[in-house]
């Protein structure tokens, strides 16, 4: 008899698969709830998780505020409780933890085989409890049947549209802004979805709404409240993205539940997405992989077999003569960026959004890819010359989270790239 799966909606709140794996560390160190608690604090700073998206590059103080400490507490909640639902581990009179055979396994499998093995075998429970990837994948294909379903979430800040905050003061001043944003929404609706589509209507509706609301005064040359500033543009900015999720893709989920899901699908390689794609404001979503009965294409990996005799089919090549189409993309990826922005190096990170959206390959393949062909560079047997080099590390910088991850090559974390077609000498670190 076939398991229902779970509601996608019903999963616990947290982003990063790490924190199955500082939860089973904690439990195999300790056994009292308080005891992993304490231990589950430290790793948790240690491998520098929050509670977004995104890691954390700053670390909270030793003593904790209250406030901290709550959303710590929040945090091993949510993991203890769906590591549970998987048979991770158990609890005996809601005091004592301790880790079952399947707990044990998936902690051995990260000692012996790293991260991404870690990570595929949880998700090989996720899916048999909420099938969530597959549903995703499903989604996005669906949604843009067209584009490989690709999804934009374009968002553009009054700044990025040329309005400085300080000239920003009446309602007819967000109303220009308004008119101007839906002009870039219409326009990137048309590049990315190839449809053209009318939003004035629905511009009216969120303007009518913040004056209803009386965030906005009815008189168009009447000043605002300069403290309902950010509340402004933010009630614009989500008005649009639950458009874009709700009406423009007919998504049956929050962007909560969405969100969780798809930084999890990144993380195994199912799904990419990323809000530092070059030319793009906003969000880029895409599958990079596909769900069939079957594909005589070398290039995709069945990582996971369902009731109804379908496969979730990772898109993986790693045949020799993708080699040749990794590096045609890399060099036209590079030389589109040096174009815009006149620098011999470049920001690796951006040409890796360009390499995946193109390839519609995760990141983990891009990483491994750059490395075969870094180690090929390395010996003179690339057809390119390609120099590496680390500018500032994102530790180096003021940001408190990590939205560019540096890429992992020949054993150092490398953030700037420069290629010449022409082979030659290679300037490495």
């Amino acid at each position: 008899m076939m398991s229902t799966p779970k509601p996608l909606q019903s999963v616990r709140k947290f982003y990063f698969l790490d924190y199955f794996y500082i939860l089973l560390q904690s439990i195999r160190k300790q056994s009292q709830r308080k005891d992993v608690f304490d231990t589950f604090k430290v790793l948790k700073q240690k491998h520098r998780l929050g509670e977004s998206k995104y890691k954390k590059l700053t670390e909270d103080g030793k003593s904790l505020t209250a406030r901290q400490q709550q959303r710590y507490q929040y945090t091993f909640k949510q993991v203890v409780e769906e590591s549970k639902e998987y048979g991770f581990i158990k609890e005996e009179d809601g005091n004592v933890l301790y880790l079952t055979k399947e707990g044990q396994e998936i902690l051995r499998k990260y000692k012996k085989n790293g991260v991404t093995a870690f990570n595929r075998l949880v998700f090989e429970f996720m899916e048999t409890k909420y099938e969530a990837f597959r549903t995703l994948v499903e989604f996005l294909y669906s949604a843009n049947p067209n584009h490989s379903g690709v999804l934009i979430f374009p968002h553009y800040s009054p700044l990025q549209l040329h309005f400085e905050r300080k000239s920003m003061r009446t309602t007819n001043d967000i109303f220009h802004y308004a008119n101007e944003l839906v002009k870039k929404l219409q326009k990137d609706i048309e590049r990315y979805l190839g449809h053209k589509i009318t939003l004035h209507d629905k511009n009216r509706e969120v303007l009518n709404k913040l004056i209803k609301d009386e965030v906005l005064p009815k008189n168009p040359n009447e000043r605002f409240k300069s403290e309902d500033y950010n509340k402004i543009t933010k009630r614009i900015r989500d008005f649009w993205i639950t458009y874009f999720l709700k009406e423009l893709y007919s998504c049956p989920y929050t962007m909560s539940t969405f969100e969780l899901w798809i930084y999890r699908a990144k993380q195994i390689g199912v799904i990419h997405a990323t809000e530092t794609y070059p030319f793009i404001n906003g969000k880029l979503v895409y599958p990079t992989s596909v769900v069939l009965d079957h594909t005589g294409s070398k290039d995709f990996t069945s990582i996971y077999q369902y009731d109804d005799g379908k496969h979730l089919f990772l898109h993986a090549p790693m045949r020799e003569a993708f080699q040749d189409e990794f590096v045609d993309a890399l060099v036209n990826g590079y030389f589109t960026l040096r174009r815009v922005y006149k620098n011999y190096f470049i920001n690796l990170a951006a040409l890796r959004e360009i390499v995946c959206y193109n390839l519609k390959i995760s990141g983990q393949i891009f990483e491994h890819c750059l490395n075969e062909v870094y180690r090929l560079n390395l010996i003179g047997e690339l057809r390119i010359r390609i120099s590496l080099e680390v500018d500032k590390l994102p530790e180096e910088t003021n940001a408190m989270y990590l939205k560019h991850e540096p890429v992992m090559v020949d054993g150092s974390y490398r953030n700037i790239i420069a290629i010449d077609v022409a082979r030659g000498e290679t300037k490495h670190e």
